[in-house]
C-alpha cells in the first residue's frame, strides 16, 4: 500500500488544518478488544504487558517431530489461549471465531444495530480452515457490520505481521474520505498448530536450550473501532486515542536473507511516520515493538533506535507484548495496538503520544503512531470498564 500520510496524519497539531480544508476530521480510537493467553479481555492482556510479566498464563510444551520420519521428538514450548469458549482441539475456522468472538463483542459494545449503518470492516484471519471464505464473526456481531474484506494470511511463519497496520491505515483513510462514520479493523493468528510449529522448529526459530534466540508460538484475537471524531462526539462514544501519521519502509537485508539486519527498512518508516507529527519524533515516550526473541529482530532495532532516536534527555520506554502473550503472527500488531491505545487511555504511555513499529519477515516494515485522546481518567476508566462488562455479559446471555 502506498504511503498517505495526508489521509491519516490528523492528530493533535493538525486538527485546524483539517478543519479549514473542509476534509476529514481527526480519526479516534473508540473502541477495543483483546483475546490472549493472558485473559479473553483487553484489560487483563495489557495489564500483564505493563507489568512486564515473562511467563506466560497457559505455559504449555507440545512435542514436535524433529526429523523428517517423526522418529525424534522435541519439547516445544507454545502460550495457547484456554478457557471454555476456547476448549482443547479447537481448529481452523472454528478456533479462529472462538479466538476473535470475545474481541468482536468487547469493541463493539456501544455500538446498536442501525438498519443501512454497517459497519465496514476489515478482518485478518491467518489461522487455516478447510471452509474457504468463512468469517470469523458470531452471530450477534455479524448484523453490525459489513465486511469489506476478509483477508486470509499465508501459513509461512512470519507472514502478515504488517497487514493489521495495513488496513488500520486504509480503515482511516476511507474515514477521512467520508465513505463510513466507522470501520472496524480486527486480526487472528495462532502459531500453535502442529504442523506451524514443525516449520519453526525445521528453521531454527523455536526457542529452546540449544536455541536461545528462538520465539515461543503463540496466538492472539482482537479489534479496534476506529470512527471520525465528530461522529464519536455526537453519539458520546470514549475517545482513546487518535490516529496521527503512519511510515513504511523496506528493509534489504531481511530476516530470510540470511545477513544481518541494517535497520534501513524501519529507519526508513520511523522517519516517514515522523515527518506527519506536529512534533519532533524525540518527544515519543513510548515505542511497543513487535520483537520476539529473535536476533535479527533485535540488532535491526538497536541500529534503528540509535538513528531515529539518537542521545536524548528524554526518557523513552520500550514495551514488547511477544515478551509477554507471546509470538502471535498476524495478530500480534492488533495487539501492539491495544495495548498502545490502552497506555495512553489510561496515562501510562510517558507522554502523549505512541509510536508502534512491526516488520515481516519479507523485510516489509511499518510505524504507526498514535495521539492520546480524551479519555485518560483511570477512575473513570475502571467504571467504563465494569459498565462495559455488565453489556457485553447481558448481549451475550
Amino acid at each position: 500500500m502506498e504511503q498517505d500520510c495526508e489521509s491519516i496524519a490528523c492528530g493533535k497539531g493538525s486538527k485546524t488544518r483539517a478543519q479549514k480544508s473542509g476534509t476529514g476530521g481527526r480519526i479516534a480510537v473508540t473502541g477495543f478488544g483483546l483475546v490472549t493467553p493472558m485473559g479473553v479481555t483487553s484489560w487483563r492482556s495489557v495489564s500483564a504487558v505493563i507489568r512486564n510479566r515473562s511467563h506466560f498464563a497457559w505455559h504449555e510444551t507440545v512435542l514436535v517431530a524433529d526429523a523428517p520420519d517423526g522418529t525424534a521428538l522435541r519439547g516445544a514450548t507454545i502460550s495457547r489461549v484456554s478457557g471454555e469458549g476456547v476448549r482443547f482441539g479447537l481448529t481452523g475456522s472454528e478456533r479462529s471465531l472462538a479466538l476473535l468472538a470475545p474481541a468482536l463483542r468487547e469493541a463493539t459494545s456501544g455500538l446498536s444495530p442501525s438498519p443501512g449503518d454497517a459497519v465496514p470492516a476489515w478482518i485478518i484471519n491467518g489461522i487455516p480452515s478447510e471452509e474457504v471464505g468463512a468469517i470469523p464473526c458470531p452471530a450477534d456481531i455479524l448484523p453490525l457490520l459489513s465486511p469489506m474484506e476478509h483477508l486470509p494470511v499465508g501459513r509461512e511463519a512470519g507472514s502478515g505481521r504488517c497487514l493489521f497496520l495495513d488496513r488500520v491505515a486504509e480503515a482511516a483513510k476511507a474515514l477521512r474520505e467520508g465513505r463510513c462514520p466507522r470501520a472496524l479493523v480486527a486480526a487472528v493468528d495462532s502459531l500453535c498448530f502442529l504442523p506451524v510449529l514443525e516449520e519453526l522448529l525445521a528453521a531454527g526459530r523455536l526457542l529452546s536450550g540449544p536455541n536461545p534466540e528462538g520465539i515461543i508460538p503463540g496466538e492472539a484475537a482482537g479489534a479496534i473501532l476506529l470512527e471520525r471524531e465528530e461522529s464519536a462526539r455526537k453519539r458520546g462514544a470514549p475517545i482513546y486515542a487518535f490516529v496521527s501519521s503512519r511510515g513504511h519502509g523496506i528493509d534489504p537485508a531481511p530476516r530470510t536473507g540470511g545477513r544481518p539486519s541494517q535497520g534501513r527498512g524501519l529507519t526508513e518508516a520511523f522517519f516517514q511516520a515522523f515527518d506527519g507529527l506536529p512534533t519532533t519524533g524525540g518527544e515519543m515516550g513510548l515505542v511497543v515493538a513487535d520483537l520476539n526473541g529473535e536476533r535479527q529482530r533485535a540488532l535491526g532495532w538497536a541500529v534503528t533506535e540509535e538513528r531515529v532516536f539518537g542521545p536524548s534527555h528524554r526518557e523513552r520506554q520500550l514495551w514488547l507484548p511477544a515478551f509477554s502473550v507471546g509470538e502471535c503472527g498476524a495478530a500480534l500488531g492488533v495487539v501492539q495496538t491495544v495495548v498502545a491505545v490502552a497506555a495512553l487511555a489510561k496515562d501510562l504511555a510517558n507522554g502523549e503520544q505512541v509510536a508502534l513499529c512491526s516488520s515481516d519477515d519479507g523485510g516489509e516494515t511499518r510505524v504507526l503512531c498514535l495521539d492520546q485522546g480524551d479519555f485518560a481518567d483511570r477512575h473513570a476508566l475502571n467504571r467504563w470498564r465494569r459498565e462495559r462488562q455488565a453489556k457485553t455479559n447481558e448481549r451475550v446471555t
